[in-house]
């Protein structure tokens, strides 16, 4: 890949991360601090990260935290594709829904989805 396909790549990637961070500065995305979380047990695997199943301190509610390996420009982009899905199908009752997203300690982005 040459430099300046890097530099494209890196762009694009940082477009879709200001796309979920303005998300949520204007409330459309609820970010969640990562200590609100324990018991982590891995549940699955897939071609952009993990599942894990958790609890909510504080809370009764299992719920899943959707991890991904990397955060090039095809991943974030699935994110946001999949946030603005979530958007669009929010209404149906046999729908996972995205809670928000919370990002672990080296900076993973993480989605948070509530298991019903």
């Amino acid at each position: 890949m040459s430099d300046n396909e890097k530099m494209q790549t890196s762009e694009n990637t940082n477009e879709w991360i200001n796309w979920i961070e303005e998300a949520i500065v204007k409330e459309h995305l609820k970010f969640y601090e990562y200590n609100l979380f324990s018991n982590f047990l891995k549940i699955g695997a897939g071609g952009f990260g993990k599942v894990y199943r958790a609890n909510w301190k504080n809370l009764e509610k299992q719920l899943a935290l959707k991890s991904f390996f990397n955060l090039d420009n095809i991943t974030v982009k699935e994110i946001v594709r999949e946030l603005k899905i979530q958007r669009e199908v929010d209404f149906h009752d046999n729908i996972i829904r995205c809670h928000g997203i919370t990002k672990f300690e080296s900076e993973t982005m993480i989605m948070v989805l509530i298991i019903c």
